[in-house]
């Protein structure tokens, strides 16, 4: 474990790692998390500042997102209509449980075929 890990204490990690399972269905409920030790014994949570590594890893990963967005935006904008119908159609197939979302296993699966 990097910086500033070792001075977060274990049961506080354990809530983090279980908060962002990237599998929904393995992911810790909000209710699951009011019910964590660390929530439930007041677990302690320092003053300090953040640590500057952890703060810039944090704007960079904002940073990152909003360009994603960007890119995403521009390319979407200049789609032909018989592309953005493709689109709709190969999301239509690849969200089997007709969620709205397509989950990280439907989209695995969707590639693969």
């Amino acid at each position: 474990e990097s910086q500033p890990w070792p001075s977060i204490s274990n049961s506080a990690k354990d809530l983090v790692r279980k908060m962002l399972t990237q599998d929904r269905k393995r992911r810790i409920t909000s209710a699951q998390v009011l019910e964590h030790p660390w929530i439930r014994e007041g677990g302690e949570a320092s003053d300090e500042p953040i640590d500057s590594a952890v703060l810039s890893r944090m704007k960079q990963f904002r940073a990152m997102n909003k360009l994603k967005k960007l890119a995403l935006k521009v390319i979407a904008e200049n789609l032909s209509e018989e592309e953005i119908k493709g689109l709709k159609a190969m999301f239509t197939n690849m969200d089997t449980d007709k969620s709205g979302t397509i989950t990280y296993e439907e989209l695995k699966t969707g590639l693969a075929r």
